[in-house]
């Protein structure tokens, strides 16, 4: 094939072109802002709101080292993110629908504006396949999670490295190019970027970059970057290893053989294939496997779909007891739909030069394949990306062109149909719902919350999510998240433990780690909108209250009324939420839609964060939760239960005397001085030697300081919090701290690791350009397709969408999002026209 010269330098026609077409796909949370429906699922219901209570507690107590809003606390580092992340002074600065809406914008143009680029630097491709190419693989993120922020951003950050490494490159350039790396890098999520992404990216550089310019320093150039990248979120890393014996993981699988093990590996395997929405595309690029750059990618490909296999099934069993069960390496999944933008580009590249053109038969082929890869949403959706990438190879082969093309009406078709479909694909699998339902309004409830800052308290939610009391500012039990302290969850597993019925059911609650809920049905595993859907009506039998005290829980928000609650709290009081509350939505007469009624319970009596009791030994062998379950209220005012480890905190002379809550007088008293998330101040008085216990997880960070500076040990007690033995009788002073000092001390090696990403710049450059070698491309037809024809091609493909949505999936689906699909059946066809009618603007640049 002829070959020609691409140059590095940026096209910022094309820029605007994606940030174009992802503007006109959020168009309705646009114009809507807090009355669109959102996506709940993972990115808002785990990172946003926590990224806003960092910020308060920045803003209100300066630099944390404990995070005390996530089931019990947390080290401030041990996340998915540090509490530097720039998301946490953006939650700060604008309401979380808008962090969100700008996030989605931003990923959606950075993916396709990022591929555009990436595409013909690593293969030399022309460019107008790789716009086509880029602009396949942003539809496909429609909707997507923000957090997989190098699995939308790597091509683009693949790019810069080459330019920042580059000698040819300008110094503007090359500077422009360091900060976007490292805005990429201080966006990124290390958890789901490590290791993967850094041997991705050397994969790539070594087996299909021998080309690019000053070899030598691009290899440099990714060490260099990935170190910085690596030191960039060392504390996070370090306090992750550190936190690894307390998180509630297993990784202890079982090998079940070895077809038990294949069949699961097969099974994986499938359900990947079916989520790669390109995958027609790489159906017919089949033909050119002996083109190198397609060859060596889909080798690529096909180790990571076995690396990312074999530790996502069963044959991870194979590695019992290696750390490498450690390192989550089935994340090496998230690379997948980079490799598949890969061969789809090469693959229009390849199609678009063959003397052959298309090779109908096997499209008909791929399209009679796609069945088997799920439902028929799926299908369709991946069929009409075939149908783009086909008309597209149609127009870049046409060199005299009919007016109106019917290649150029069926890209604008299937460009909207794709992503349509692509939308409806996120909408039913996941769980949108109006954010202001479950994300304004309360008022009431949050200026309860306010009162935490003064006398922390946890608060229980019975099927409402979590995320909605923490929004408020609640301090809850459970919520969604990647870690969770394993000895709090089992003592939230025993006060549930009246509603598993089974050990199949309680495993079950064991095994799942992301989540922790204190209601589920047997199928809701993971999903749920802003209250659970079809839930039971719930009584106050379904819960060990007594537990659910010891946990410090002192209110609880219900959706509805719970049975029985007169036993243990007092009248609830009844919040009607923002659909009652706002005019503007009752005008429209949409308040049942933003409603979202909530009963809060204030319970009678509870124990509050710190108390004094007497240590109880339980026996050997003995659990420390199922003898908890069996105590009554009084006890668990009155004792602290420890194991025989934390014997070696007591004197063995005299004998502990065994504690009998019958006979033994009051403890003392003692009350919370002074809170903050890493230092509580408490004053008290002591009748008699005993354990003063605060009612957080339990950490070796923490230490008890008295007034005069003696630093007493602290140790586990009540399975999960934290104890301190208070030896002798009478007044006293202390204060629990938690403290890293090597964690912020790491805090100097990530700007050392910023500073690592600025260090290319310092390399000699010369004057000569870069040019990478490209396909040489052919004149680009003019292609003059009407205002008029774009609107009917994107009215349509509407309407034909909608049609099909109304008869085969509104009043069939009886998920969780149901609810939903009333706002899908005027959004998303309005999404079609829009996409539709941006396509004229793509068919002058192809």
């Amino acid at each position: 094939m002829p070959a020609t010269c691409s140059t590095l330098a940026p096209n910022r026609r094309d820029l605007f072109l994606f940030l174009a077409l992802a503007i006109l796909c959020y168009a309705d949370k646009i114009v809507l802002g807090p009355l669109a429906f959102v996506d709940i699922y993972d990115s808002l219901e785990v990172h946003f709101v926590h990224f806003r209570n960092m910020w308060k507690l920045w803003t209100e107590f300066g630099p944390f080292s404990w995070y005390p809003f996530h089931a019990g606390g947390a080290p401030s580092f041990a996340g998915q993110h540090p509490p530097w992340h720039p998301a946490v002074l953006l939650a700060g600065m604008l309401p979380l629908w808008l962090l969100s809406l700008l996030w989605n914008i931003g990923q959606m143009c950075l993916a396709g504006y990022g591929m555009s680029r990436f595409l013909p630097l690593l293969f030399g491709i022309s460019r107008r396949s790789a716009l086509l190419a880029g602009v396949l693989f942003s539809i496909t993120w429609v909707s997507g999670n923000v957090h997989f922020v190098m699995s939308y951003a790597f091509p683009a950050v693949f790019v810069w490295c080459v330019e920042l490494c580059t000698a040819d490159s300008s110094k503007g350039q090359r500077v422009l190019a360091a900060i976007c790396i490292a805005l990429a890098s201080v966006f990124s999520f290390p958890v789901l970027t490590l290791p993967h992404f850094p041997v991705f990216h050397l994969a790539l550089v070594l087996l299909l970059g021998r080309h690019l310019p000053d070899f030598r320093r691009q290899v440099a150039g990714v060490f260099l970057v990935w170190t910085g990248f690596v030191l960039l979120f060392s504390p996070t890393v370090v306090s992750l290893f550190e936190y690894i014996p307390y998180a509630q993981r297993q990784w202890d699988f079982a090998y079940p053989g070895h077809w038990p093990a294949l069949l699961s590996f097969f099974k994986w395997l499938k359900g990947r294939l079916a989520d790669q929405q390109l995958i027609a595309l790489l159906i017919m690029g089949l033909p050119f496997l002996s083109w190198r750059p397609f060859r060596v990618s889909a080798l690529l490909g096909l180790g990571i779909l076995l690396v990312s296999g074999v530790f996502s099934s069963d044959l991870k069993g194979l590695f019992a007891g290696s750390f490498l069960l450690k390192m989550d390496l089935f994340m090496f999944a998230t690379c997948l739909g980079l490799v598949s933008a890969m061969l789809a580009g090469l693959a229009l590249e390849a199609l678009t030069r063959s003397d052959k053109g298309v090779r109908w038969p096997l499209a008909l082929a791929a399209l009679a394949v796609l069945p088997c890869f799920g439902a028929a949403h799926k299908v369709l959706a991946y069929a009409f990306f075939l149908g783009a990438g086909l008309a597209g190879v149609c127009i870049m082969r046409r060199k005299q062109p009919r007016y109106p093309s019917r290649a150029a009406i069926a890209l604008m078709v299937c460009l909207a149909a794709a992503a349509m479909l692509t939308r409806q694909q996120f909408m039913t699998s996941g769980m949108f719902a109006p954010y202001a339902q479950g994300m304004k309004g309360h008022d009431s409830l949050a200026a309860l919350a306010e009162t935490y800052w003064r006398q922390p308290f946890r608060t229980a939610c019975v099927d409402v999510h979590p995320v909605v009391a923490q929004n408020l500012g609640f301090d809850t039990v459970g919520g969604k998240g990647p870690l969770f302290n394993k000895h709090y969850k089992d003592l939230v597993g025993e006060a549930l433990r009246p509603q598993l019925n089974n050990a199949e059911q309680f495993s079950g609650f064991n095994t799942l780690w992301r989540q922790l809920y204190l209601t589920r049905l047997h199928t809701d595993h993971d999903q749920r909108s802003w209250v659970l859907d079809k839930a039971p009506l719930r009584d106050v039998a379904d819960f060990n209250w007594n537990l659910l005290y010891a946990l410090n829980v002192s209110h609880v928000l219900s959706d509805r009324e719970i049975g029985g609650m007169s036993a243990v709290a007092g009248r609830p009081t009844l919040s009607p939420g923002f659909g009652e509350q706002s005019s503007f939505v009752a005008r429209l007469g949409l308040s049942s839609t933003y409603s979202l009624p909530l009963y809060l319970y204030g319970l009678k009596d509870p124990l509050p964060r710190v108390r004094l009791t007497d240590p109880l030994f339980v026996p050997q062998g003995e659990s420390v939760p199922e003898r908890m379950g069996r105590a009554d209220l009084d006890e668990l005012r009155r004792v602290a239960y420890l194991t025989q480890a934390e014997a070696r905190f007591f004197p063995p002379p005299p004998p502990l005397r065994r504690f009998v809550p019958e006979f033994e007088s009051p403890v003392g008293t003692v009350r919370l001085a002074h809170w903050s998330p890493d230092r509580i101040r408490v004053n008290g008085i002591a009748e008699r030697p005993c354990v003063l216990l605060l009612a957080n997880n339990f950490d070796p960070g923490w230490k008890a300081v008295l007034s005069n500076g003696t630093v007493l040990p602290t140790f586990r007690a009540n399975h999960a919090f934290l104890g301190v033995r208070i030896s002798e009788p009478g007044p006293f002073s202390l204060a629990f701290v938690y403290s890293a000092p090597h964690i912020w001390w790491l805090c100097l090696a990530s700007a050392f690791g910023l500073g690592l990403l600025f260090v290319p710049l310092a390399w000699p450059v010369s004057e000569r350009p870069f040019s990478a070698p490209a396909i040489l491309d052919q004149e680009a037809p003019a292609f003059a397709v009407s205002r008029k024809t774009a609107l009917l091609c994107g009215i349509g493909a509407a309407a034909v969408w909608a049609l099909a949505f109304g008869l085969f999936v509104m009043g069939r689906h009886k998920g969780p999002q149901s609810g939903s699909l009333g706002y899908a059946l005027w959004s998303i066809p309005s999404m079609g026209v829009l996409v539709a009618c941006w396509t004229r603007a793509l068919l002058r640049r192809i």
